[in-house]
Parts: structure tokens; sequence; C-alpha cells
């Protein structure tokens, strides 16, 4: 019988609300819409709303645990999988150490609450320094500036939109991400509101993207360069005698060297390297400051380069220097209904990096993780302390990480490889085991790490659509159960630890009053699982019910909301949510300052030769998306985008084939003649490179394989204080392909 529910789309960061027409009975999903009711996305939905329908549909989905066997996959129990792969990876790590065992960790776990609610558990259990993720491929310079201003690296400023009369985009496209770290569906809408309110949008970006074509203005910047423009605009600041602290300037410091700093960046000296004219750049400097509630907004095209870190760093400080960070229609931090009461003593964190190197390059960690476009010699290395196994968490290195070809080579050479994934690709490919966990319609979720992203404070719970098949495991119950056997323990303890913990955090809290640890548990105690934990921070959190000291929510007050809750509008939070000493604001840490004599050094040789951005298309996700035939129709997106100016010198021709090399390796692909890109830039999008004929995904091969930008990539090139590669703004070499 159809049944009408209501859950959240789990495909990016927008998290809009949808309407599922299904058959339980049948596990049919019937349709899904957009839910007009939902309180944030008002029925709006883009075509990755049925994303996770096609997945749950898409017969080579693994179900089962595979084991490969004489080069051939065989199904297997969980109780075998689980029993050999523990006994295998506890072997490994007592004979050889901790650090025998390497991670890689995928961006999808971001998408899933209960996963990322056990993540600490997985990485502190299995304690391995030979820890990649996603997140130096992407976002790192994010962390490491929000770590060293607001001592939190998951204190994100995201911009005010809804209440900004002046939108400034640096190396973001809101209408294809729906605004990453900035999560607001339907970003068009959110963008023509700002005009509709006499404000402006400019966009700043070596390519017209999408969201540059709706857009009042848009100056094209050479890719890799936006730190010496946001340099130069804090210059024109200071010179100008245009610095406005705001109500924050009793709580900061560094304004001096800030200065200093600043000194040798001028629109007129960095205009050549950025391709903006001092005039322009001038022009935007005024029109942002005659705003009445202007916003910088930089996102990954600012993280993706050789100075990420300092572009990052940048745009927050411009938007302190005018008065923008933690006022309405400026920078402001959302508060997530999950963000649990302060402990009984003021938490100061110190920064997270270089407390262990790399095997091979001494390169320092960062969140305690290497980086990943250093993965493949890190597990290619051969001496004693040698990497002997490998678990990768829902991703695709060789597909998402430069030096991918490497990656596989290493990986072949290794003693075991096990995968959390439920499809065969490029990396999973290579494993002797892949276990797979339910997906995203078995499993109940809820929006843990977006909430914290939104341009409104919410929350949304999404239940359970289907059942799964017997004996199915979700993702934290594997994780759970691989780091209990590899240490000896049972995973019922670990969860029973988990509660416990957390139980014992909140009673400990001054906020929560004479609450104990056993009123904690015995009043969460209708919940099992995750679900329990989340409806403890829930309860304990800035909207909650305080385990029925006062009037709040719970999660069953959140599940009954079926349309999301809206908790309104950003407010100030500055300077209570610092965790920096004495709640001060370092305009200028040392990490920074030491990079930017870096900066200097390189401005003589910025923009030498043709520089390879990214782009995304509204029907990928990464390399998520392409096994879904209905996401692969249409013409070829693995497309080179080249100026028409640069393809009449190189002889090219509309979909004809050029040679790009770039990093001793060199790919040949269709060429699309386009002036949405600046002379001297080519585009080729990432996630593609569908060529390994031992993958499990077919329609992938052979429909939409394209070729890997991050193939094109030179790995050894890194944004030096977070260590996160550099694929925006990659030189290569282009020709007509003979």
């Amino acid at each position: 019988m159809p049944e009408t529910l209501y859950r959240s789309c789990p495909t990016c960061e927008a998290s809009c609300g949808l309407v599922l027409e299904v058959d339980r009975d049948t596990k049919q999903v019937l349709s899904i819409k957009g839910d007009p009711n939902d309180e944030r996305s008002q029925g709006y939905v883009c075509a990755k709303s049925q994303a996770f329908r096609y997945v749950y549909e898409d017969p080579e989905r693994l179900r089962r645990p595979v084991k490969k066997v004489n080069g051939e996959w065989q199904e297997i129990s969980w109780q075998q999988a689980l029993t050999e792969v523990g006994d295998k990876l506890s072997a490994l790590r007592q004979e050889h150490g901790k650090d025998s065992i390497a991670m890689y960790y995928g961006n999808p776990n971001g998408h899933n609450f209960s996963s990322m609610v056990y993540t600490e558990l997985f990485t502190q259990m299995l304690n391995t320094e030979r820890f990649f993720s996603a997140g130096s491929v992407d976002q790192q310079p994010k962390n490491l500036s929000c770590e060293l201003l607001y001592g939190n690296a998951w204190m994100f400023p995201i911009p005010d939109i809804q209440r900004s009369d002046f939108f400034v985009c640096m190396g973001g496209n809101p209408l294809v991400s729906q605004g990453s770290l900035m999560s607001a569906p339907n970003a068009e809408a959110q963008l023509n509101a700002i005009r509709q309110r006499g404000g402006e949008v400019w966009v700043i970006d070596p390519r017209r993207s999408e969201t540059a074509a709706i857009a009042d203005q848009h100056l094209f910047i050479k890719p890799g360069t936006d730190a010496y423009l946001l340099f130069a605009w804090v210059n024109v600041l200071f010179s100008e005698n245009h610095i406005d602290l705001g109500r924050l300037g009793t709580h900061i410091d560094g304004i001096d060297t800030l200065r200093a700093l600043a000194a040798p960046f001028t629109p007129e000296n960095t205009a050549d390297i950025t391709g903006v004219p001092a005039s322009e750049l001038r022009a935007l400097i005024k029109a942002f400051k005659q705003a009445q509630a202007p916003v910088l907004y930089g996102r990954i095209g600012l993280c993706t380069q050789e100075f990420g870190t300092l572009a990052s760093w940048l745009v927050d400080i411009v938007n302190i220097l005018q008065g923008r960070l933690d006022e309405p229609g400026g920078a402001m931090f959302p508060q997530a209904a999950t963000e649990l009461p302060p402990p009984p003593e003021p938490v100061i964190n110190e920064l997270g990096r270089d407390r262990f190197k790399t095997r091979v390059r001494n390169f320092p960690e960062y969140m305690g993780m290497m980086p990943a476009s250093l993965m493949a010699e890190e597990l290619a290395y051969d001496g004693e302390d040698r990497a002997r196994a490998l678990i990768t968490v829902a991703g695709n290195p060789v597909l998402s990480v430069p030096n991918g070809e490497a990656i596989r080579e290493a990986m072949e050479k290794l003693e075991l490889i096990v995968a959390l994934d439920f499809y065969i690709n490029e990396t999973t490919s290579l494993a002797d085991y892949i276990l797979p966990s339910t997906s995203q319609l078995e499993h109940s979720n809820y929006d843990f790490l977006f909430q914290t992203t939104a341009v409104r404070n919410f929350a949304r719970y999404s239940p359970k659509i289907f059942e799964p098949e017997p004996g199915s495991l979700d993702q934290y119950e594997i994780m759970t159960e691989l780091v209990a056997r590899i240490n000896g323990m049972q995973a019922d303890d670990l969860h029973a630890m988990m509660v416990e913990g957390l139980a014992s955090q909140l009673a400990a809290s001054p906020a929560l009053g004479s609450l104990d640890a056993d009123t904690v548990k015995t009043t969460t105690e209708a919940h099992s699982g995750p679900e329990r934990l989340l409806d403890m921070m829930l309860r304990a959190g800035p909207h909650g019910d305080h385990f029925g000291q006062r009037e709040g929510w719970n999660l069953q007050r959140i599940k009954d909301a079926h349309h999301g809750v809206d908790f309104g509008p950003l407010s100030p939070r500055l300077p209570d949510a610092l965790q920096t000493p004495q709640k001060r604001l370092n305009l200028a840490p040392d990490l920074i300052a030491e990079d930017v004599s870096r900066l200097r050094s390189a401005m003589t040789e910025a923009n030498t030769g043709f520089r390879l951005i990214g782009r995304r298309h509204i029907r990928d996700m990464n390399s998520w998306l392409h096994n879904i035939n209905q996401y692969v129709r249409g013409k070829n997106r693995c497309t080179l985008l080249v100026n028409p100016t640069d393809a009449d010198k190189l002889g090219l021709m509309q979909g004809g084939k050029a040679l790009v090399k770039g990093a001793g390796r060199s790919a040949t692909v269709e060429v699309e003649i386009s002036d949405s890109v600046m002379p001297g830039v080519v585009s080729l999008p990432h996630g593609f490179g569908h060529r390994f004929s031992d993958t499990g995904q077919s329609i992938a091969k052979e429909k939409l394989p394209g070729v890997s930008c991050n193939d094109l990539i030179d790995w050894t090139v890194l944004d030096v204080p977070s260590g996160t590669s550099v694929v925006n703004g990659a030189q290569v070499e282009v020709c007509a392909a003979g």
C-alpha cells in the first residue's frame, strides 16, 4: 500500500526536504518530490534529489560482504567477513605496530549521522598515523584558518545571505553546489532575493560559472591568485583608513602585524598577477564599503590552490576589518541544535598540527591526517615501519586524489585491503574484502554536519524508509565491529562506552544544573544506538528540554516535526563561542605570517603557462553518481573548456581532441570552446576517469568514462600550512591531439 513519508535529501549540503511516496511491502519508491512544507527548501529540489533512490535500486550495489578468492569475488557471511578481517588486522597490528594499517576516509561519510558520530571512536581506536581523507583534497585550508582565528577547526563563518545586500563570491558556484559551507536550498532564488532587496551579487572566478552568469558583476581572476587580490584588498583598507572592527574591536589582536603583512600588496602591483585591473578591484572595494550589509564568501576554489590557507584566512580578515564578522547580513556562526553545553572549565584548544610527520617527505600532519596527495608514496614506502594494510571508508582516492595511478600501484603491494563500501570502484576493486553498509533508504539520518553550515538554524530528522536485508549492517556497526576485534573487545562494550561517556560529559556541564549521568541515560533509553546519542545531544543543546528540566526539544519531538524545524536566523555568538586564549581574535598568527614570505617569493612566477581548473555539473557529485543511468545520459560532460583565443592559437576545434600534459602524464580529451573561461585557463571536471577494467560499475565505464583531471596534477605541490592538494591552478601544456 502506498505510503507518504518525509525526509531530507542526503546528496549535498543543502539537505532539501522531500516527499516520498513508497510501497514498503514491495520496497519500491514510487516518487520523490520537493516538500512544499519544508521549513527551509519550501518545495525546491534539484536533479540530485533522486540519487539515493537510484543508488538503492542499482543492481551493481553490493548487498552482502565479498571476498576476493583467486582473483574472483565471492559472497561470504558477515560472521566470516568480520572474523577474518578482524583477525588479520589484529595480527598485523600486533606484529608490526599501529601504523602498519593505513586508512582513507571519504566525503560520503559527511551525509551519514551515525557514521560521523562513530568516526572519532573508529579513528582513535585504530590510532594510525597513516590516516588520509578527502579533507586534504578540498577543505582543510578553511579548517586551519578557522582553527587559527577561532580556536575550532569546525567553527565556520557562514554568509548570512538572507539578510545581506552585497554578496561577493570567490571560488564557489552555489547554483550547482547549493552553497558549500553556505547550505542554502535553491541558491539561485536566495541570490536573486539579494537583488530584489536592492543589493548586488559579484563573482570573482576564472570561469563564468552558472553563478557568475546570473551575477551583477563577474571579474575574471587567474587561477590560484586569490591571496594576492585579497591582500591587495586588505592593503587598501589600511591605506585608505577604512578599518571598522565594530563591536569585536576590543577582542582583536594583531592589527599592526596584519598591516605590515599587507603592505607589499597593492591593486596596482598585483593586477598582472591576478588579471584583475586595479580600477576594477578598487571599484569592488568601494561598493563593498558603501553597502549596508555586505559579505565576502570563499569556497573550494580558494582552498584547493597553492596558497589555500592564506586565501581562506584572508576572506575572514576582509570581513573582520569591515565589521562584517558575526553581524547580520555578514559572516555568522550557526548554532547546531546538537551543540553540547560548555564543560566546567573553558576549552582552549591547541593547534592540531605537526604532531608527527610523513615517512617519506617529513611533511607535518594536520588534524591527525597525512596529506592525501602523498598517499601513494606513503603506501609505497618500504621501510620497516611501512604500511601493510589499507582500510578505505566510503572513498575512491584512485579517482579523487592526485597521483591516483600510483595509489593503485602501491595498493597492489599491500598485504591486506579492506573497503567499507557498496560499490566495486577504481579503488575498492583492489580490495581483499568489501564490507557494504546499508544505503540511505535503509537507515535513519539526521542532518548533523550541515546544520553547522546552514544559512538558518534548523534541525531535520529522516526516518528509515525500508528494512534492509536480514543481517545487513549500518556503517557505524561495521566500524565498531572492526575496531573492537582489532583491540580484543566486544562491539557491545564500545556502544556502551559511547553512551556512558556522553552521559558523563553532559552531567559534568554546569549549564545542565544538578543533572546526573543516570538521569541522562534513563531519560533517553527509549532510543538505541546512534539515535540515543542524538537524543542526548538534542536534549542538552541550546533548544533542548535539558532532560525534562525545562520545556524544549528532544529527538521524539524532532521526529514528529516531519517538515523539519526552523530555529530562526543566525545570531551573533562572539566572543563567547571563541575557543582561543582569553577569547581573543589574533588576526596574524605566526603560521600565517610565516607563509606570507612564500607568497611574496612566488609573485614573479605566478601564472606561467596554461592553468587547469575544475568544474562540476548539477548531475555530478565527485564520482558518486556516474553509475546511475539517469545521470549519465546526454552529451559528454567531461570536456576541456578552452577560450576561443587560445583555441585559435592551438588549432583546436569544437568537438575535436586536445592533448593535455601535466605531472609527467597526458590525457586526450574532447574540446569545448567557450568564452566562459578566461584566456590561459582550461577547465576539466572532477570525478571522471572510469577506465579500469576490474571495476563493477558498468555504466560509468561504458557511458561516461572521461579522463581524470587528478592524473594531470603535480601531487608534490601542496598548500604548505594545511597539506592540501593543489588541484586548482595546476600548470599544464595543451596542444591539438595528433
